[in-house]
């Protein structure tokens, strides 16, 4: 079924080249004949090349248009009883010509719509320039053999013909069949039809007057006329105005009426000369500006389109949009800023934006800010806090640039306004939820090498600062001791008094150890009533004058808050750092020393051996 519309259109192609060849093939002998048998137009051929190019969607279908075309010729051949030679040449210039222009059109190519670029008609008029150079040559043998025409003034004859032929009546041909596929006249609104038919009735009644009704030289009045129908109709009224001029200047022209014919020389061949290059001008001086004024059209759709766009993606987008002028007042700002500050843009626009600017933070935003607007730094971003309508402060990021008109002349700023309060509380919050963390974790820290009871080292921590020092002693070779020491007869303390009394007796006991230590030594407690002192440098005899000091202060009364304690004793080993000793060795070197104190007595110092 498909292939079967297929070839039916292909026939109805072929039908219709047969019958439009051969009817304007026999209005030019009527319209455009001159006595020598000379035509200033030959549009049958203008015809095929039209069809070739608006409905030749194939190789098949043109060479349909181009069969029906060559029997529309051979036909209107018999009927004008043409000679022989002429019958046989004739077709086969015509054939080529058409063919020809529409093949150089497609190497140059082509052409998309209907002349809608400029593009378009430079290689339409290119192509309609070389096509007619091999054919005009067959034409005018054909012509100075049958009727012994001059082949000089046949070859100039046929070339201009077919030239403006082609250029003239295919855009025709390529319009219309354009126009009817892409538009209803149902779509076309009574006014336009109106103004058509008055604009080319116009151009109608000024050809009648200056080729018909005066051998004045009034053809620069043509001009104006057909390009005010081009200016109001674009390509079809510049096509429908060139073929209403060409035939009734050719008319006029072939019956000896008009400026032309008076004007243009005894001969037929300075007329048709003559004509052609008017009608040639009246051309290129149409169909290019209706192509210009199409393609701005398109651009200027474009843009709209775009900037509708544009506007709405502007005037819905979730963030401020603004411009200002080179003072900072606001001159745009989108819908957002009402929806966002509650303020109405129409009462915010002409104001400066420190209006809605903390105090604070104005005099700083306008230095900030002054770079911008003076074009020295293109563009910028800050955060601000922003008032309310509800009196509301929120944080918002403002991005500014420099925007410049067409000269490079600075004429204000363009930028955006966001809302990042929701996102600034949580940063807030994210930053105070760390440093609740941090502190948590150094509390962890301390607890965890802090002894609770007395505030000081506890056994962990004081052992891994022994390793550390001892590490550092056997390395470099410094002097480095340690004591112990523990509460003489703390249980009895306890059983006596309570576990309460003996806590502040621990307390005061490390309270005190601490007031007595040099600048560097670390006091801890190993646990019970034990504790330890690391004396880094300290020489066996520094570190024996620091536990006389503590023996002696801890011998001393204790009255807490008012409440006398048990008078207390300690004893106390000390052990001094040998090259090469471990923590170990160390620590027990020190533990044996205080059994040695209390072993002769207790609240006595013993060094080790």
């Amino acid at each position: 079924m498909i292939e079967g519309g297929i070839a039916r259109r292909r026939w109805r192609l072929a039908c219709i080249s047969a019958c439009l060849f051969l009817l304007a093939a026999l209005a030019s002998e009527l319209v455009a004949s001159q006595a020598s048998g000379l035509t200033s137009l030959w549009p049958a051929n203008g015809i095929l090349l039209g069809l070739l190019i608006a409905s030749g969607r194939d190789g098949k279908d043109r060479f349909a248009i181009v069969l029906g075309a060559l029997v529309g010729d051979l036909i209107s051949s018999v009927l004008r009883d043409q000679p022989l030679t002429m019958m046989l040449l004739f077709p086969i210039a015509n054939m080529t010509e058409a063919v020809g222009a529409a093949l150089l059109i497609r190497v140059f190519g082509g052409i998309s719509g209907a002349f809608e670029r400029t593009r378009d008609v430079l290689i339409f008029v290119a192509a309609c320039t070389i096509a007619p150079l091999f054919s005009s040559i067959i034409g005018a043998i054909g012509m100075h053999l049958a009727i012994g025409a001059p082949f000089r003034e046949a070859l100039i004859n046929w070339y201009g013909a077919a030239a403006l032929s082609l250029a003239i009546i295919a855009p025709a041909v390529i319009v219309i069949t354009r126009f009817s596929e892409t538009m209803e006249l149902s779509g076309i609104s009574r006014q336009r039809i109106g103004e058509s038919l008055i604009l080319l009735g116009l151009v109608a009644a000024v050809a009648i007057l200056i080729f018909y009704t005066s051998h004045l030289p009034l053809l620069f009045l043509m001009l104006p006329v057909a390009l005010l129908a081009t200016f109001r109709l674009r390509q079809f009224g510049a096509v429908a105005s060139t073929i209403i001029i060409a035939a009734i200047a050719a008319r006029a022209t072939a019956e000896g009426h008009g400026p032309i014919a008076a004007h243009g020389g005894p001969h037929a061949a300075g007329h048709l000369l003559l004509l052609q290059f008017f009608l040639a001008v009246n051309f290129l001086s149409s169909l290019p500006v209706a192509a210009a004024l199409t393609q701005g059209d398109r651009r200027g759709e474009e843009a709209h389109l775009l900037a509708d766009h544009f506007k709405t993606v502007v005037e819905n987008i979730g963030e401020v949009i603004f411009r200002t002028d080179r003072k900072g007042r606001w001159t745009y700002l989108n819908p957002a800023w009402q929806a966002l500050t509650g303020y109405p843009v129409a009462e915010s626009q002409g104001r400066s934006w420190l209006d809605w600017i903390e105090e604070a933070e104005a005099a700083e935003f306008r230095d900030w800010a002054q770079p911008v607007l003076d074009g020295d730094v293109h563009s910028t971003r800050r955060l601000l806090r922003f008032r309310m309508l509800n009196g509301d402060i929120r944080w918002m990021e403002l991005s500014i640039q420099t925007l410049r008109d067409t000269s490079g002349h600075v004429v204000g700023t363009t930028g955006t306004l966001r809302d990042i309060d929701d996102r600034k509380k949580l940063e807030e919050h994210v930053m105070s939820a760390k440093r609740r963390a941090e502190e948590q974790a150094r509390e962890a820290t301390l607890l965890a090498s802090t002894d609770e009871l007395t505030g000081l080292a506890n056994r962990r921590a004081f052992l891994r600062h022994l390793e550390r020092q001892v590490e550092a002693a056997n390395e470099f070779g410094w002097a480095l001791a340690v004591a112990i020491f523990d509460v003489d007869h703390f249980k009895l303390v306890n059983d006596s008094h309570g576990h309460a009394v003996g806590d502040q007796v621990l307390q005061v006991v490390a309270d005190r150890s601490v007031g007595v230590v040099r600048s560097g030594d670390l006091v801890g407690r190993l646990g019970g009533e034990e504790f330890a002192i690391l004396m880094p440098g300290a020489s066996p005899e520094d570190a024996t004058a620091v536990a006389e000091r503590l023996r002696g202060m801890i011998a001393g009364p204790v009255d807490m808050d008012g409440v006398g304690l048990p008078r207390v004793t300690v004893s106390i080993g000390i052990a001094a750092h040998c090259r090469e000793q471990g923590a170990s060795d160390l620590l027990a070197g020190a533990d044996r020393a205080l059994y040695a104190a209390k072993s002769a007595g207790r609240n006595m110092v013993k060094l080790a051996a």
